[in-house]
């Protein structure tokens, strides 16, 4: 398994504008995984290989190469992802189930998201002999989101839904020399999994339409791989929240409805 471009440069650093979302009275959804919420992510064996979360700046500066191997980012990514390690707030949300509730009201009151996004975002590298060779970013899609509130307007509530109950697969890449070896997939899965104990229930990701043997990959994953082009629509799980990420011409969206059911 190869590198795999999750998305395009201009869009891969999870971000936020830091607008404050205007106040509503409707009651916040609660997820019925939220309080399964594991207290820390368990390593996965693959072999002689191990997937777990970056634990140190330097595997967080690593990102930088696997967004450039992606082709989905580069030093402005790894800056802040280590920025975000240092705050303390990098998957803290994903580790204790009462995190997010607390950013979120943190966010609404205070006018930043940034708490809520890297707060449900983490980056998982895949190890061997303690060297990272590979790595998958998986958080909100903040700066899309950010951008349909301003457009339309949106209030703190179907903005937090969004922040909360969506989340994107940014990138997974895997070092040339240690492909084939199920890295990827096992990156995929974890990166899944982690999303599913914390409530998220749509997971996405994009990818360029030419790479078509990505389009077998992710459907062996349990993703739905969109027809080329074709936008989400997030009012379909969001309760009428207005559409979704739309991709680039030459792009192509793949989901998963994380449900119980399902996952």
């Amino acid at each position: 398994m190869g590198a795999v471009r999750a998305e395009p440069e201009s869009s891969a650093v999870p971000k936020s504008k830091g607008r404050k979302p205007k106040k509503s009275v409707t009651p916040r959804r609660t997820s019925p995984r939220r309080s399964s919420v594991a207290a820390a992510f368990k390593d996965i064996a693959v072999g002689a290989y191990r997937v777990r979360p970056a634990r140190t700046p330097q595997e967080l500066s690593g990102f930088e190469n696997w967004a450039t191997t992606a082709g989905a980012g580069g030093p402005k990514l790894a800056a802040n992802l280590v920025q975000a390690h240092t705050d303390g707030i990098l998957g803290a949300a994903l580790r204790d189930p009462d995190s997010s509730h607390r950013m979120m009201v943190a966010a609404v009151t205070g006018g930043a998201l940034d708490a809520v996004v890297w707060g449900r975002t983490e980056a998982l590298i895949a190890t061997v002999d303690e060297e990272a060779v590979g790595g998958v970013l998986v958080g909100p899609a903040a700066q899309f989101i950010s951008d349909l509130a301003e457009t339309h307007n949106l209030g703190a509530t179907p903005v937090m839904s969004a922040l909360l109950f969506t989340s994107k697969i940014h990138l997974v890449a895997v070092a040339e020399n240690h492909r084939k070896h199920g890295l990827g997939r096992a990156l995929v899965d974890a990166a899944t999994s982690l999303a599913y104990k914390a409530g998220v229930e749509i997971l996405y990701g994009q990818f360029l339409t030419e790479d078509q043997g990505l389009a077998d990959f992710y459907s062996h994953q349990g993703f739905i791989v969109m027809p080329p082009a074709t936008p989400l629509n997030f009012s379909k799980w969001l309760g009428g929240f207005p559409g979704g990420p739309a991709p680039l011409a030459n792009e192509t969206f793949f989901y998963r409805v994380l449900t119980t059911d399902s996952y």
